[in-house]
């Protein structure tokens, strides 16, 4: 598993944020901000971190505004868990005045990482079926010898059709309550496996039931219907809405089990909190953009930044987030937008004639405006 989680990192935030004045934000591996006490940084790229993690920076203080993508002036500082760099931690700021902060937040974090890290550990020494799907999902980079061995052990059909189901619960729960009305609900079988992550979320590696693999037509529905049922069996303290489900891609191997639980994962982390039924299908799209970071987008798009002035870059994100969401329907978008029709076709038609496109009549066209404008609203 990821050393550094960033339900873990936002509740230390969420802690040190009541004594501090100063926003604190969590950086991975990749210098992806996973934590903040900025909720609209969540998911941003931030290049000092991902300067300092790959070498290229050899100091995480930062005393110019906009110098570089997604950082503000601050002291950035690597989080370490035996002597090697997991992630980034920094403290916005003017750099001399947060710099003492911003080492007692480190070291902190890395108390509270080691602290949790143990926890895991203990919470790991459970019974062969629970053994196996932590092995299997949690565990970054799982050895095959030791996946087979301990599917073996619990006779798991290593190539049946699955999915992994994260289950985020917004309210205070029992863990084990939840694990029982799952267990109880229609289209529960032997076959499935649920168990409690670090970060109290719910792991369903789930069977999918389907006429075949040439057939996967009744696969939403049954998901759907197993939802449906878990939720009239949670316990009289929670409601539906409390409860938000992001349903992983389908796999039918045991070596690809993992990367549906990390489709669904990453589903859950990207999309915020949104309740009900989530399909990694229907966030293909917002994935790919995900894994692709705005540096990239910035090396493709950057000469847009002179073509449009700023308020122009805020027409284009908020008009074309709209029509992608309404398939590109005017009359729809045009109500969604509180416009009359003329006055988003005025829009569209200056974005045409400027950029020479038609995201109406050609899908190409379409691809590129979609990605233009999801540059603008997170650059």
């Amino acid at each position: 598993m990821a050393l550094l989680d960033a339900a873990l990192a936002q509740r230390f935030i969420d802690k040190m944020g009541k004594y501090l004045e100063y926003n604190i934000n969590v950086m991975n591996e990749n210098g992806i901000i996973i934590a903040s006490r900025d909720d609209s940084r969540i998911g941003d790229f931030h290049e000092v971190a991902y300067g300092m993690l790959n070498g290229t920076l050899d100091t995480g203080v930062v005393d110019q505004e906009k110098k570089f993508i997604g950082t503000k002036p601050g002291v950035n500082l690597f989080i370490e868990h035996k002597s090697k760099p997991v992630g980034v931690i920094c403290v916005t700021g003017n750099p001399e005045n947060v710099k003492s902060f911003a080492g007692l937040v480190k070291v902190s974090l890395e108390a509270m990482l080691e602290y949790e890290l143990y926890m895991e550990r203990k919470r790991s020494r459970r019974n062969k079926a629970e053994q196996f799907l932590y092995y299997l999902l949690f565990e970054e980079n799982p050895d095959s010898g030791v996946l087979n061995s301990l599917a073996e052990e619990i006779e798991l059909d290593k190539e049946l059709m699955r999915t992994a189901i994260v289950i985020k619960v917004q309210k205070s729960y029992d863990p084990q309550y939840i694990l029982k009305a799952l267990s109880l609900s229609k289209g529960y079988v032997h076959t499935d496996l649920a168990t409690i992550a670090s970060n109290d979320n719910i792991v369903v590696l789930k069977s999918v039931k389907t006429k075949g693999i040439n057939d996967l037509s009744d696969y939403r529905y049954n998901m759907e219907e197993f939802i449906e049922d878990f939720l009239t069996r949670i316990p009289d303290n929670l409601q539906a809405d409390d409860f938000s489900f992001y349903i992983g891609s389908l796999q039918n191997s045991l070596g690809m089990y993992r990367k549906s639980y990390i489709h669904a994962l990453e589903m859950f982390l990207h999309t915020k909190y949104k309740e009900g039924v989530n399909f990694f299908d229907d966030n293909i799209v917002d994935y790919f953009r995900n894994i692709v970071t705005m540096k990239e987008f910035d090396d493709i798009f950057n000469i847009y930044n002179k073509v449009f002035t700023e308020d122009e870059q805020q027409m284009i994100a908020e008009t074309v987030q709209v029509l992608s969401n309404n398939n590109y329907n005017v009359v729809n978008s045009a109500k969604e937008l509180f416009m009359h029709r003329n006055t988003l076709v005025f829009r569209l038609n200056k974005i045409k004639n400027t950029l020479n496109i038609d995201p109406i009549a050609n899908a190409s066209d379409r691809e590129f405006l979609n990605e233009l404008a999801y540059y603008f609203r997170n650059k």
